[in-house]
């Protein structure tokens, strides 16, 4: 995942891999979709895209002892995940488990803008009012302090809505003051309240491991198995795909392709086709009358109810890897177009594998052009040899038999 370019906001949180089996780094995380499984610390982007993961294994986690010492578990995770990205162009997002006063110091100095929610006994108490003073002074209160120091500058921001909570930077502070919206329950309406910078910033950015929870959650894909490496293997695919689907989305951005954008449902489906059908042979369908057993249980009404849809296009990937593509012949009525894109042709020829239409029966559209045909030549079995030959070439051939054909 180191390849993928890296997004501007990151965050990094704690992400759930479901796990209800004995398992000595099992942990139990309040809070999550599932609270049960192995945990792992994930760095991701502002869209869920993840860059980096560390995998928790209680006192045999893979992080540098010296570092785990002097900054604890949750800042050596932080600069673990971190270590690779450039210097003075990420904003990196945390919440309260990670945040320690060296944390931040450290990030400074590696020119890694940060915003983190903390508990203020980790940074010795500072002089904030208290949760009762700011209650007090009404929702939308802020109170902020700073540090004077050479090597850190952080700033402190205590802001009461319904609770107090406290934020610190290393980058900015208050801010410009936005006015949202809030439900009063004592009043009974809405009332407008001011909202600090920093506290707009942590909440748009701080939520990209949440949004690829989710997205794995929609189609995770569950194994019947209680061996934990297992569910770890299906995990890391669903994640890759995720990761994929998103990458999809970025590059069609990109291109500006806003029609014909696949859902993630349909991404997946067509990635297992891929997996299937690619450099694969395809086990020819059983012929003749169906079993007693089946035509009882068959309902005839469902088949005059079946709506008619078009065979979807193969991927190019599928389309192109010149493998196993033989030609078979329908006993349609009528014709059907082929799926040759530029090709206005009507034809019974389609491809088993592909199963799409392509003509192959008639000549005004097909001399002349670059169409690979896999044939035997030769009249018995011995004297058969495999030739690729274009179209021009064939039509000079007696004795042939069509095998394969890619357009």
């Amino acid at each position: 995942m180191n390849s993928l370019p890296v997004e501007r906001n990151l965050s990094v949180d704690e992400q759930m891999i479901p796990y209800k089996g004995h398992l000595q780094m099992k942990q139990y995380v309040k809070g999550k979709p599932c609270p049960w499984g192995i945990k792992a610390f994930l760095l991701c982007g502002e869209s869920g895209m993840t860059y980096n993961i560390l995998l928790y294994q209680g006192a045999t986690t893979e992080l540098d002892q010296t570092v785990q010492k002097k900054f604890g578990l949750g800042a050596s995770v932080v600069l673990h995940l971190t270590q690779h990205l450039e210097k003075n162009r990420h904003y990196l997002y945390f919440d309260n488990f990670f945040a320690t006063f060296n944390l931040f110091e450290q990030l400074q100095a590696n020119q890694i803008y940060a915003i983190g929610t903390i508990r203020t006994n980790r940074f010795a108490n500072p002089p904030l009012l208290t949760d009762k003073q700011l209650a007090k002074m009404g929702r939308g209160t802020a109170f902020e302090i700073s540090t004077d120091m050479k090597n850190c500058n952080l700033c402190m921001v205590k802001w009461h809505d319904t609770r107090s909570v406290c934020l610190v930077s290393n980058y900015i502070g208050s801010g410009q003051l936005e006015t949202i919206r809030r439900w009063d329950k004592k009043q009974k309406k809405y009332v407008n309240i001011e909202r600090p910078e920093i506290v707009t910033a942590y909440n748009a950015s701080m939520g990209g491991v949440d949004n690829i929870d989710q997205l794995i959650s929609y189609y995770r894909t569950f194994i019947r198995s209680k061996k934990w490496t297992l569910r770890m293997i299906v995990h890391a695919f669903d994640l890759v795909v995720a990761n994929c689907w998103l990458q999809y989305l970025n590059d069609a951005d990109h291109y500006i392709i806003k029609k014909k954008r696949k859902d993630l449902l349909h991404f997946r489906m067509e990635l297992a086709e891929n997996l299937i059908k690619e450099n694969q042979i395809i086990t020819p369908k059983r012929r003749g009358r169906p079993r007693a057993d089946i035509e009882e249980n068959l309902d005839v009404t469902s088949i005059f109810k079946a709506r008619k849809v078009d065979s979807s296009q193969p991927t190019n990937d599928v389309r192109k890897d010149r493998f196993d593509h033989f030609p078979g012949f329908d006993t349609k009525g009528h014709t059907s177009r082929c799926k040759n894109p530029g090709c206005k042709r009507k034809t019974h020829v389609f491809c088993t594998k592909c199963d799409v239409h392509l003509c192959l029966d008639g000549t005004s559209y097909l001399i002349g052009k670059e169409i690979s045909v896999v044939i035997l030549i030769g009249t018995s079995k011995n004297d058969f040899t495999l030739d690729l030959l274009n179209w021009n070439d064939l039509m000079n051939e007696t004795n042939y038999k069509i095998v394969s054909f890619v357009k």
